[in-house]
């Protein structure tokens, strides 16, 4: 079975960001998934939200400075740590098991 791990790049976005962070940590049902979330730039805007969190729920990869998508996505995918990957923007909503409903869903593909 394979596991799953969350990208979420995010520039200058705190009040989203809370919002998809509270969503999708507490509607995550497995304990392989992994959350990674990248700030592009501005890191000091996004702390309080992310303090929330700490480092064994989410992984916190930071960009200095404003790289783009592009390479936060890239930073982001260099650090999963899990064979496929799903990535969402900072202003999306989990739903409820969603990790265990991509993951069913995946492998009732896979042969």
């Amino acid at each position: 079975m394979s596991n799953l791990s969350l990208i979420i790049p995010t520039y200058r976005n705190p009040a989203y960001l809370d919002i998809c962070l509270e969503s999708f940590v507490s509607q995550k049902v497995l304990l392989q998934t992994e959350i990674i979330v990248v700030i592009d730039g501005f890191h000091d805007e996004s702390r309080a939200v992310l303090e929330k969190y700490g480092e064994s729920v989410i992984l916190v990869l930071v960009n200095e400075t404003n790289q783009g998508m592009q390479a936060s996505l890239n930073t982001g995918v260099m650090q999963a740590s899990n064979d496929l990957i799903c990535i969402i923007n900072d202003d999306n909503i989990g739903a409820i098991k969603w990790d265990e409903r991509i993951l069913e869903e995946w492998n009732s593909y896979v042969l």
